[in-house]
């Protein structure tokens, strides 16, 4: 063979290699990574976070989190107040507004309370889920 063919030869099998399984649609098979790469864990599927987004989430569960994970799951405040020692967030959704305290508790600003306000009656998972932009599967008739 010629050096041109082989070097051509030698690139197409390695880019074959490198592709998925056609038939199943699975990319290339995972390779060995020598210990202590230091390469990060695989971020989780879209299904797996689009299942854990539809699990309902309780109110308590906001109390302890950080200002960094409230706005990673409810985005930024519509309203914010400082009035020391607290810092209050307020989310309003159609149905309800939530406010939530801040409290410096050594290392950094979490939430130590919540509070769900209404006009018509509404729970407070239900406010929070509304404000997750969730919806809630209706509850079958009996």
């Amino acid at each position: 063979m010629r050096p041109h063919a082989s070097a051509v030869l030698g690139s197409a099998l390695l880019l074959a290699a490198c592709a998925g399984n056609p038939q199943t649609g699975q990319g290339p098979a995972a390779s060995v990574t020598p210990a202590g790469a230091g390469e990060p864990a695989p971020a989780p599927s879209r299904p797996a976070i689009a299942e854990a987004r539809r699990v309902p989430l309780e109110p308590t569960a906001l109390k302890g989190l950080s200002p960094t994970q409230l706005r990673s799951m409810l985005g930024a405040p519509v309203f914010t107040r400082r009035d020391t020692p607290a810092e209050i967030w307020q989310y309003r959704g159609r149905s309800c507004t939530l406010d939530l305290f801040l409290y410096d508790d050594g290392g950094g600003q979490i939430v130590a309370h919540y509070a769900v306000r209404s006009a018509q009656p509404v729970s407070d998972r239900d406010c929070v889920d509304e404000l997750l932009g969730r919806t809630r599967p209706p509850v079958p008739a009996s």
